[in-house]
Order: structure tokens, then C-alpha cells, then sequence
């Protein structure tokens, strides 16, 4: 199994400092060399080399791993998501490419764009939760315009996906894990005709202005797109593609029981011959004490990979390495959970736990 993350791309990777080639937005220039760039990031300390860099490191990125960059329909972030692809190819699992069309820099498409955004982050998350080896899906979301990133963060938030970032002041990554939100599923089952309506082709503003009358929190959904007729605004369309995704989804998957077993009775590794990093005693009392886990093992062959992954979805075993200085302490996580959906939700809690 492997994990999916959606990446998306600014231009950091063009105009960072030390670089051995100058480029400036403003001047339009042309690029460097295709072979130059992706020379030095071979060699490149990858947390100051770039924003998407910066995070996939923090990341873990491996083998296992597959990445799509989202980028914007521009030349440099074409360019640059083409240059991280060719870089991460070596590196992990598989490299796909999205362009995002209509997001760039003129305001009138800049809407469009997002709106091409909400519906390649809904069709990629859909298409990983139908297939069995994904194991987890997270949204990367540190490169690209500011709104690009809002709407990934929102996106996130309903579609119940975790959310990374870091800024570039930043050491550490940020994480926005899953929420327990929800978009109004019965609203946007109520107005299904409407919102359907005016996705089906241009609505005049007259014609619309009929269906506000009857709903008013309608309004706050729709824009005037200068030209006689009113769109879905990208917040809009964003939830009410949130609310169709949701709605296919069924009913939310329920945590599994409590397991019976006490905590101190959960703790198989403490008397196993093992590698001893700083500070394992209280990440193994940590994974001891959540009320789902039914037994913690040492487990020579997790040395590598995911720091966290799914071993069996059908009996709920995580692998599960805890690190530190070097040193690698690898684990078989027993739970109570049951199947895939519940098993991914005890192994997200169990990957923000430090």
C-alpha cells in the first residue's frame, strides 16, 4: 500500500536565493536549463531548495510513495512542477502531473481556475479512496497562490483529508488532520435541482435571481460574472461538490470499540532486545495508552518504509517506527479496528502522536 500526496506549486523552486541561475518573475525571462536545474537538486539541501521540497522532506517521501503536482496554467509553474517530477520519479512509487487550467494571473479566469482545482482534488481523493492500495491520502499544500492554498485547506477540512504545510520560517511541519466537519449534506440535497441547473450551462442573472427569491442562502454562493450571467463562486462549487462527495460516501465511519486490555498490559516491546532511541519508553506508554490499541510488538522487518502504515486493514495491524538520533525503533501495532476506513482512522491519530 502507498500513499497519495497531492502537492501543489508555486515558483519557490525558480526563485530562491543561491541558486546558480537568476530568474525573475517580473522580467519574463528565460528559464534555465532544464538539465542545470535538476543537477543541483540532486545535490540541494531539499529543505531550502524549495516550498514543495521543504514539505516532501518533512514528509519522509520513499519508495512507497506516489506524488501528483498541481500546478498552475503558467509557464513557470508548468516549469517547475515538470523539474520536481523529473527529481521525485527516482525517489518514489510514481509522478503524476495535473494543470490546473484557468489558474494563473488574470482575475477574470482566476475563479475558473479554482474551480478546475476543486474538481482535480475531488476526482484524485475519489479515485484513491476506490482503490485498495492507497493507504492514505494527504494534501500538500505549502506552494502556489494564497488562495490555491485556502481552497486546499477548506477542501481538506470537508472531504475529511489531513493537510500539510509548512511556511518557509518554519522548522517544523504544520499538520491540519482530519476534522470532524461536515458541509450540510441535507442543504445541498434540498437545492440538488439548482445547483445542477446552473453547473449545466451559462444561467442569465434574471433567471437565477428567481431561484435566490425562493432560497435566499443561495445568494452567498453564486457571483455575477459581468457578462449577463451568474455562476456557482468557487466557494459554492467547492461545497457542493463537498456535498456530492459526501453524500456518494455514505454514512461517516464510526471509531471501533475500546479494547479491554489495560495499558500496561498492551506493551510487548519493553522486554525485546532492540535498538534504544531517545525517548521510546514514552512513545510506546503513548500507542499503550489509546483506548483502540490491543498490543504493541517489536517487529525487525518495519525498519523501512512509511512511518506509519497499514499492514492488514482486515484485523486493524499498523506498522508503526518511532526514531530519534539516528536509532529506529520498529513496531507491530495490534487495534480493535476493523477493515480499512476504520483502521486509517486509528493510523491517522496514531501519525500525529510524537
Amino acid at each position: 500500500m502507498h500513499r497519495l500526496l497531492l502537492c501543489s506549486v508555486g515558483t519557490s523552486l525558480l526563485t530562491g536565493p543561491g541558486r546558480p541561475w537568476k530568474w525573475n518573475p517580473r522580467e519574463a525571462g528565460e528559464f534555465p536549463p532544464p538539465a542545470m536545474v535538476e543537477g543541483w537538486l540532486k545535490f540541494a539541501d531539499l529543505v531550502q531548495a524549495s516550498a514543495e521540497t521543504n514539505t516532501l522532506e518533512r514528509m519522509e517521501v520513499g519508495r512507497y510513495d506516489r506524488i501528483v503536482f498541481l500546478h498552475s496554467d503558467t509557464p513557470e509553474g508548468a516549469y517547475c512542477a515538470e523539474r520536481l517530477a523529473a527529481f521525485y520519479r527516482a525517489r518514489c512509487r510514481d509522478v503524476g502531473l495535473e494543470r490546473i487550467a484557468q489558474l494563473g494571473y488574470g482575475a477574470k479566469s482566476f475563479s475558473r481556475g479554482l474551480k478546475a482545482l476543486i474538481d482535480i482534488t475531488c476526482r484524485l481523493v475519489r479515485e484513491a479512496r476506490e482503490n485498495r492500495a492507497v493507504s492514505n491520502v494527504v494534501i500538500c499544500a505549502t506552494g502556489g497562490f494564497k488562495a490555491e492554498i485556502a481552497y486546499l485547506n477548506l477542501l481538506g477540512a470537508l472531504l475529511h483529508v489531513e493537510v500539510v504545510y509548512i511556511h518557509e520560517l518554519h522548522r517544523d511541519l504544520v499538520s491540519l488532520p482530519t476534522l470532524p466537519l461536515a458541509w450540510d449534506g441535507a442543504f445541498t440535497f434540498r437545492n440538488k435541482d439548482f445547483f445542477e441547473w446552473i453547473e449545466q450551462e451559462p444561467r442569465r442573472s434574471e433567471e437565477v435571481e428567481s431561484w435566490l427569491k425562493a432560497e435566499p442562502l443561495l445568494r452567498s454562493l453564486v457571483e455575477d460574472g459581468g457578462d449577463g450571467y451568474t455562476y456557482l463562486s468557487p466557494a459554492g462549487y467547492l461545497l457542493y461538490l463537498a456535498g456530492r462527495e459526501l453524500e456518494a460516501a455514505g454514512e461517516p465511519v464510526e471509531w471501533p470499540e475500546p479494547s479491554p486490555v489495560l495499558p500496561k498490559e498492551k506493551d510487548r516491546v519493553s522486554n525485546e532486545p532492540h535498538e534504544r532511541p531517545d525517548g521510546w519508553e514514552r512513545y510506546v506508554k503513548r500507542l499503550c495508552d489509546i483506548a483502540y490499541v490491543t498490543s504493541v510488538r517489536y517487529d525487525e522487518k518495519l525498519h523501512w518504509g512509511e512511518r506509519v502504515r497499514i499492514l492488514d486493514p482486515d484485523h486493524g495491524t499498523i506498522g508503526v517506527r518511532f526514531e530519534s538520533r539516528g536509532k529506529r525503533l520498529p513496531m507491530r501495532v495490534e487495534t480493535t479496528a476493523r477493515g480499512r476506513e476504520q483502521t486509517e482512522l486509528v493510523a491517522d491519530y496514531i501519525r500525529r502522536i510524537r
